[in-house]
């Protein structure tokens, strides 16, 4: 007797959770939600705070850097002399080497 084949299945045919999700979860689902949602919110402004007080100390590092550059090149306007012009530089043969020797090792 030849064996009776099954028809075959579909996507249709699959068994899925979706169906559940449509329907309204219970209230101790949604209280906990709600409080993993308010926890989340309070990490994050924690963060803010933490992220707006490095960005206050950056800014305060930058005035003291102004103010240290400022008193820098005041301290030099009134200590430091007038440069001059420098001489022109005399040619000398001190650390030249003529053109046709090369570099030698002497064993």
């Amino acid at each position: 007797m030849p064996r009776q084949r099954r028809p075959t299945r579909g996507l249709s045919h699959l068994r899925t959770l979706s169906a559940r999700s449509e329907a309204p979860i219970s209230a101790h689902k949604a209280y906990l939600r709600l409080s993993f949602l308010e926890l989340e919110r309070a990490r994050r402004m924690q963060e803010v705070r933490a992220c707006g007080d490095r960005c206050d100390a950056i800014r305060d590092r930058f005035g003291e850097i102004d103010a240290e550059v400022a008193r820098i090149l005041a301290n030099l306007n009134c200590a430091a002399a007038r440069a001059t012009t420098p001489e022109a530089a005399r040619r000398t043969s001190v650390g030249r080497r003529p053109a046709a020797r090369h570099f030698q090792f002497a064993y």
